[in-house]
């Protein structure tokens, strides 16, 4: 696969679990914006401090992380074959969106002040937005399978 491919694919999918986000978060009225909340942990962090920048290192750091998941979306389905390229989205993005919320604890317990957001609905629209990028990655593939 060509790394255009690879970074449309990431941008995509990316873009349509961060879209998902934002909706979740219009609906409950709380922003669970990943990257604003990174920008939140960089700006307070004891090593960073305020930084003009935060919003901006947020996203990249919400980009890489959408290429070390597209990897092990890759990984993964070269181990296990599923019939169907959608529903081996569905599961890794379930398996995705929980080390996601393993991520998320770690940096909010470890964090001396971390974002204040109710972590419970967090959590949950995290695994929902990792399930919307990996089915973006099965159509993607998909799509690109048939030749369509």
């Amino acid at each position: 696969m060509s790394i255009l491919n690879i970074l449309l694919i990431n941008t995509a999918a990316v873009m349509l679990m961060t879209t998902f986000t934002y909706f979740i978060s219009y609906i409950k009225k709380t922003n669970f914006g990943e990257p604003e909340l990174l920008t939140q942990l960089i700006n307070r962090g004891p090593f960073t401090g305020q930084t003009k920048y935060g919003i901006w290192i947020g996203w990249v750091l919400h980009f890489i992380m959408g290429f070390v998941f597209l990897y092990g979306y890759f990984y993964l389905r070269s181990l296990v074959a599923l019939e169907s390229e959608i529903l081996w989205g569905a599961v890794y993005g379930l398996f995705a969106g929980i080390l996601g919320v393993i991520g998320w604890t770690t940096m909010f317990t470890l964090h001396p002040n971390p974002p204040k957001v109710p972590r419970l609905p967090f959590y949950l629209q995290l695994i929902g937005a990792h399930i919307v990028f990996s089915i973006t990655i099965s159509v993607y593939l998909s799509i690109t399978i048939a030749g369509i």
